[in-house]
C-alpha cells in the first residue's frame, strides 16, 4: 500500500487549518500496512523542508481516505496539528 501524508497547521483562533501552504507532504510505502503515525493529543514538530513550512502542536484530528487504482490501494492521511501556546517545549525532550 502506498501512503501519503499531508500535516496542516490550525493556527490558534482559527476554526480550519491554513490554506496558504503549510502543508508538509510525506509518501513511503509499506508491504505490511503498518506506518508510524501521530495519534490524536500527540505533540508534533515536523520542521520545515523542501520549501514547506514549519508544523508544530498537538494532534486535533487524523482524516484517512483510501483510493484503489487497479490493482494498487492509496491510503491519504490529513492529520490537522493546532497551534497551542500551552506547550512548553523544552520539557518534552532533553537533547
Amino acid at each position: 500500500m502506498k501512503y501519503s501524508i499531508d500535516y496542516q497547521q490550525l493556527h490558534a483562533g482559527h476554526q480550519r487549518p491554513s490554506d496558504n501552504g503549510d502543508v508538509v507532504g510525506v509518501e513511503f510505502e509499506s508491504e505490511s500496512g503498518f506506518a508510524l503515525i501521530p495519534n490524536v493529543g500527540d505533540f508534533v514538530h515536523v520542521p520545515a523542508m523542501e520549501g514547506h513550512v514549519s508544523v508544530k502542536g498537538v494532534v486535533k484530528t487524523r482524516l484517512f481516505s483510501y483510493t484503489r487504482v487497479g490493482e494498487q490501494l492509496f491510503c491519504g492521511i490529513n492529520i490537522v496539528v493546532e497551534e497551542r501556546d500551552d506547550i512548553n517545549w523544552g520539557v518534552l525532550i532533553k537533547e
